[in-house]
């Protein structure tokens, strides 16, 4: 009976709610749009955050999973990539329970049907990999991959090659796999599904290691390269260290340590789940765009729903303060406190609940605007319970902090009299003024944010790298059987074309390491293989070149200006140092290569990080054209791309040209700093707006309380600038106590944020104060509206008001 008694009164209760709403139009679509807009904001970067968060941990037993990094113990700077060794000696431990290692390669040539493309992301597994990553076929024995010479291929490649032909069977050709000879032809004999969405490894291709790469992997565990990725799975409660600890004893016992390269190595483990977000490696498998920005994403999330609740609340705590009447009116004639209380949260219910559906309708028609504008990948996964916590939380915090405001501020302490006729021991003013001033607090904090970190990123564009990528097209060259010079001296005859380039890895491009040992000084240096005239095309300066231009071939070492610092200081001259590198004994396979030139220092990969030691290895071999650079006369960009692409169909008619611009390739090396710009600027001003509204809708409620001292004002001579003055003179203090409390915050936060960079901006004084400045204009550009409607009313009707 009582059950039923309580559901006809919540149905009761829901029906006025909704009649209440649809008369009181424009207050419910205010509400309804500025809380959809905050919810929309907060959902995209909350989830966002979370799902990048949320990687690897779809595979069984991810907790127990690590990556093994390696590195020698004076370098700071650690590979994903490990020693070969790891794998043979970590199966021997009986705490690992699993092993695998893998080569993978971001960019390889592959030819199907006899055409050549390019396909990102070809590994070469074992079939422990199968089981630790949880690869599942869709056609074929997994099995199989320890046969010689053949190959799964993912869904999406068979779809996109294959089509409706069945590829089981059928031949792929790997041109490269990042040795300087194919990798051999593999049969198909499987499909596998795609990788998930959200897992740091992409496999499209998965080749046995077994046939063509045999020898490769038998090398591995008696030469220090690191050409593959380790992998362990621990058996349960088995602490990572004990593990290092082993893999290091393993090594200083072992006759790898005497071996040519470092004696010294340091290992660690890094567990699955943190490698995506926490793991700075070099020849990352799957680079995150977001990293150094994942927690700001998060407080601004939080901020844009914060300020959205405020201005919700705000919105219904003026609606609220009007209906005191009502609620003293219904106490009178017998209504409990608890049937008000009732009312007021199916409401606010109501509302959120109307809100939280058009903001997920928003966020799935604007999806793919979402992940193309803001170049993220973004999806909503309905199966996780983030989604529905999140739901849940702000139902409850708007529900909540309106029934304790009506509790609290306007039933409380009231005889039925009193609230009928509206007098209350806490008037408005009083209570909005902190809701006011947060909101205020809070747009001062997203226009610095949003200017700081503009003013960092043109910093950071703006900044001399060392060389110049304007109008430099790079060409990636894959068929190394004919001599690539014939092609660059036929293009240089071409007026449109000033210089012409080789090397074998662009600016930005993971790098060899090499030993500075032989040298006298500690440490590894950047290593990458070019021609002479690299430095022509890319702008590079030479301070001191011992090259004779005169020679057919030119070979030798060229370093920066950073490392040619270092090694005056331990040697005081060149000789010296030729003298000491002349007196250490050479390996047979090796031969010394003598320094030939010294050119200024430059940003190799881009200001993230400081200027290290560089060594050019100049040679002539033709795999040092893999990337060909070719600077275009700025007047001819469009007839000079016409000339190289007529050159490329003559020399390599077989070959699709593949290129890209320099400028775009440093440009992808801000992409995160630009995604935030992005979403800074936009959120920022989505959290402004949001704010104007909720500033609008004090500003109106407080100026409409003070309607009858306007009206005496006016009736003994006020003037409606005056009035306009005296009302605005509250709102300027409040700004400038929200520009006092929001200064050291987002001091600190822009602070902690520029810790990500190796150069940085000034945290200049003009960016707070230009915030409050912007901040005090929206503020009395808002407020003076009201006020102006308060000061230009009629007197009469003022002071008739109620």
């Amino acid at each position: 009976m009582n059950n039923s008694k309580t559901c006809i009164m919540l149905w009761y209760h829901l029906k006025l709610s909704v009649l209440r709403l649809i008369k009181n139009r424009v207050f419910s679509v205010t509400n309804i749009l500025g809380l959809s807009f905050g919810i929309a904001s907060f959902f995209v970067l909350f989830i966002h955050v979370q799902n990048e968060r949320s990687y690897d941990r779809d595979i069984k037993d991810y907790e127990q999973i690590y990556r093994v990094i390696s590195s020698p113990s004076h370098i700071d700077d650690a590979w994903a990539r490990s020693l070969g060794f790891i794998k043979e000696a970590a199966m021997q431990f009986p705490e690992v329970e699993n092993a695998t290692q893998f080569s993978h390669s971001k960019l390889e040539t592959i030819k199907i049907h006899d055409q050549s493309v390019s396909q990102n992301d070809v590994l070469s597994v074992d079939t422990n990999f199968m089981s630790i990553f949880c690869v599942e076929s869709l056609l074929g024995d997994l099995s199989e991959i320890v046969k010689p010479n053949v190959a799964f291929i993912s869904e999406r490649f068979a779809k996109k090659y294959f089509k409706s032909e069945n590829p089981i069977g059928q031949y792929l050709e790997i041109e490269s796999l990042q040795l300087e000879k194919g990798a051999g032809r593999y049969e198909i004999v499987g499909i596998i599904r795609n990788t998930p969405l959200k897992t740091h490894i992409n496999y499209e291709i998965l080749l046995s290691q077994k046939g063509s790469l045999g020898e490769r992997y038998a090398s591995l565990g008696t030469r220090k390269i690191q050409w593959v990725y380790n992998y362990l799975k621990l058996k349960q409660g088995v602490s990572p260290t004990i593990i290092t600890d082993k893999i290091l004893t393993h090594f200083n016992n072992s006759s790898l340590r005497q071996t040519r390269g470092p004696k010294d190595y340091k290992f660690n483990l890094l567990s699955l789940s943190d490698i995506h977000l926490k793991s700075d490696c070099r020849f990352e498998l799957k680079e995150s765009r977001t990293k150094i920005n994942i927690n700001l994403f998060t407080i601004i999330a939080f901020v844009i729903l914060l300020v959205s609740l405020i201005n919700f609340v705000s919105l219904i705590t003026v609606n609220l303060f009007k209906r005191s009447k009502e609620f003293g009116l219904k106490s009178s004639i017998g209504a409990h406190k608890k049937h008000l209380l009732y009312q007021v949260f199916l409401e606010v219910l109501l509302l959120c609940s109307v809100s939280i559906v058009i903001s997920l309708l928003g966020i799935e028609l604007i999806k793919p605007f979402i992940n193309q504008f803001y170049e993220i990948q973004f999806d909503i996964f309905y199966d996780e319970s983030i989604i529905y916590w999140s739901i849940l939380i702000i139902l409850l915090f708007s529900g909540l902090i309106s029934v304790l405001f009506v509790r609290f501020f306007i039933l409380k302490n009231n005889s039925t009299s009193e609230t009928i006729k509206g007098l209350r021991s806490l008037t408005g003013k009083r209570l909005l003024q902190p809701l006011m001033i947060f909101q205020i607090t809070i747009v001062i904090v997203l226009i610095s944010a949003t200017l700081l970190v503009n003013k960092q990123i043109d910093y950071l564009l703006d900044k001399p790298l060392g060389f110049n990528t304007h109008n430099i097209v790079v060409l990636r060259l894959k068929d190394f059987s004919k001599d690539p010079n014939i092609f660059a001296n036929e293009l240089r005859k071409k007026s449109q074309i000033e210089s012409i380039g080789f090397t074998r890895q662009y600016f930005g491009y993971p790098t060899q390491t090499f030993s500075l040992d032989g040298f006298g000084i500690e440490g590894n240096a950047e290593m990458s293989f070019a021609d002479y005239d690299f430095f022509k095309t890319m702008g590079i300066h030479f301070v001191h070149n011992f090259v004779n231009p005169s020679r057919d071939t030119i070979e030798g070492m060229v370093i920066n200006n950073h490392l040619y610092k270092r090694l005056i200081d331990k040697h005081k001259t060149l000789e010296n140092l030729n003298s000491y590198r002349s007196d250490i004994p050479l390996e047979a396979d090796q031969r010394r290569v003598d320094i030939i030139g010294v050119v200024d220092d430059f940003n190799y990969s881009s200001a993230h990080n400081p200027i290290g030691d560089y060594i050019f290895l100049l040679g002539e071999s033709r795999y040092n054209a893999r990337f060909i650079h070719v600077r275009i006369s700025p007047q001819n960009i469009k007839t000079g791309m016409k000339c190289i692409q007529d050159e490329w169909s003559k020399h390599y008619p077989k070959e699709k040209l593949e290129y890209f611009f320099m400028d775009d390739k440093i440009a992808q090396q801000y992409q995160s700093e630009n995604i935030l710009r992005k979403i800074l600027m936009s959120f920022s001003i989505l959290g402004i707006l949001i704010g104007i509204i909720g500033i609008s809708a004090l500003s109106y409620f407080i100026s409409e309380q003070r309607t009858k001292e306007i009206g005496i004002r006016k009736v003994n001579g006020a003037q409606t600038h005056e009035i306009i003055t005296m009302l605005n003179r509250d709102f300027g203090w409040w700004v400038f106590i929200a520009f006092i409390i929001s200064c050291p915050l987002a001091w600190y936060a822009m602070d902690k944020w520029l810790e990500n960079f190796a150069y940085k901006t000034e945290l200049s004084w003009w960016i707070f104060v230009l915030s409050g400045l912007i901040a005090m204009g929206i503020a009395l550009l808002t407020v003076s509206f009201q006020s102006w409607r308060a000061a230009t009313r009629n007197p009469v009707e003022s002071l008739r008001y109620e």
